[in-house]
């Protein structure tokens, strides 16, 4: 049972507190008593204001075993005001400011704390402004059929998912012509995952993150009509010459061409440090109008998007690229260890990954002899990454535009260790 132990001083309008928490002081030390007495503070807030516990205690044989969960009103920001130990407990003592009024269902809020709320948001998912590598695999087509008008379609879908993420100078995109990170197996929907080509693919080609997909379906459907000169068709349409001597000579007739398209893709986005699949994504929509495409014009030049089709796939394109951006964003920076050099520890990111002299990273390895974690299915296909062990502090000391120089103290690191950011500030800023 908690006990809330609170100090408080009211007015009309608001009101300011302090909490206290506690927690015991194990042989970890305070280092890991803190935060759980802080947070253990922070819970007694939450109840004062209105939050609730569902607690559910279940005993079998001599055990006791009991699941908390807590609901309800968030607390403010807090500040740590003093600290002692007694009787192996240490106590914290919090002032924690009142949580924000909920907004009015009519009134809209300020523009200004609108754009405040946004940006704190983006500088928890930052990743430290660090831009991430990511790795376009071979994109599979379904029904091959479909795409006789759709030149080199496949890479024209990592060139201008490229340029796309490029430009939004969040990653550092590159791709890998006819390697695709699965196979399309005939006769079965879904691909057979495989994890440890998905880490091999990411050791490979140097990055972090490794994106495939499955353009699934490109048919067209209705027609419409239009005059025809000549021979000029292209798949899908078919033509009729006018039965009269003057026409027929001079090959005028009436064509018949698709009204309208689909675009349906299935997206696939791997984490390369543990090879999981972090998400996926359908992504779809039709296209009417102009849908059938000169084959001289493939997906990603500017005369594709002429036609009312190729607007369809570069809009269906840039929703990928939004929803990658939303699945990566959150997970932090990492980069490879190549060389080491005495005290010279050298990463494969540098200058355009925003690296800059004097920032701080986390080292981890992954041990040779580690075991998988596995999913509860226990499927090679469903594995959820590999354990991972901390093993110092890497300080960046030069930048080049590819890779970075710097030091590790301590401990004794490896190429194929990794660094990762894991939310210190720069020491230059």
């Amino acid at each position: 049972m908690k006990k809330l132990i609170a100090l408080c001083l009211l007015c009309p309008m608001a009101w300011a507190a302090e909490f206290e928490g506690l927690a015991p002081v194990g042989l970890d030390g305070l280092a890991v008593a803190r935060p759980l007495a802080i947070q253990d503070a922070l819970e007694n807030a939450a109840l004062f204001n209105g939050a609730q516990v569902n607690s559910l205690a279940v005993k079998k044989g001599g055990q006791w075993g009991e699941t908390t969960q807590l609901k309800g009103t968030p607390q403010g920001d807090y500040k740590l005001l003093r600290e002692w130990q007694s009787n192996g407990f240490l106590h914290v003592v919090l002032d924690v400011a009142p949580p924000a009024a909920p907004a009015s269902p009519v009134a809209s809020a300020p523009v200004e704390t609108m754009k405040s709320t946004a940006s704190r948001a983006a500088a928890r998912c930052d990743g430290g402004g660090y831009r991430r590598k990511v790795l376009l695999a071979h994109f599979w087509i379904e029904h091959p059929s479909q795409t006789l008008d759709l030149d080199r379609f496949p890479e024209g879908i990592q060139v201008e998912l490229t340029r796309q993420l490029h430009a939004g100078q969040q990653f550092l995109p590159q791709r890998s012509p006819n390697v695709g990170v699965f196979d399309l197996v005939p006769q079965v929907f879904d691909p057979l995952l495989q994890p440890e080509r998905v880490r091999e693919m990411a050791r490979l080609y140097s990055v972090q993150f490794i994106v495939g997909g499955i353009v699934r379906d490109t048919s067209f459907s209705g027609e419409r009509y239009t005059v025809a000169y000549g021979t000029d068709l292209r798949p899908g349409e078919r033509k009729t010459v006018a039965n009269l001597p003057i026409l027929n000579f001079a090959q005028v007739g009436v064509k018949a061409v698709p009204a309208a398209r689909r675009f349906d893709m299935d997206l696939f986005v791997f984490d390369g440090v543990s090879g999981a699949l972090v998400n996926r994504h359908r992504i779809s929509g039709k296209a009417e109008g102009e849908v059938v495409q000169d084959t001289g014009r493939a997906l990603g030049t500017v005369g594709f998007t002429e036609t009312d089709y190729g607007r369809l796939v570069e809009a269906k394109l840039s929703e990928a690229t939004t929803l990658l951006s939303q699945d990566l964003n959150c997970i932090p920076f990492s980069a490879k260890i190549t060389r080491v050099e005495k005290n010279s520890v050298y990463i494969d990111a540098g200058y355009t990954s925003n690296l800059r002299p004097g920032d701080t990273l986390q080292v981890y390895r992954i041990s040779a002899s580690a075991m998988p974690i596995d999913s509860a299915s226990y499927l090679p296909s469903m594995r959820l990454g590999m354990p991972e062990e901390q093993l110092g502090t890497y300080t960046v000391n030069q930048v080049q535009p590819l890779f970075s120089m710097g030091t590790v103290k301590g401990v004794r690191v490896e190429p194929g260790d990794y660094v990762r950011f894991v939310g210190q500030e720069r020491k230059n800023e």
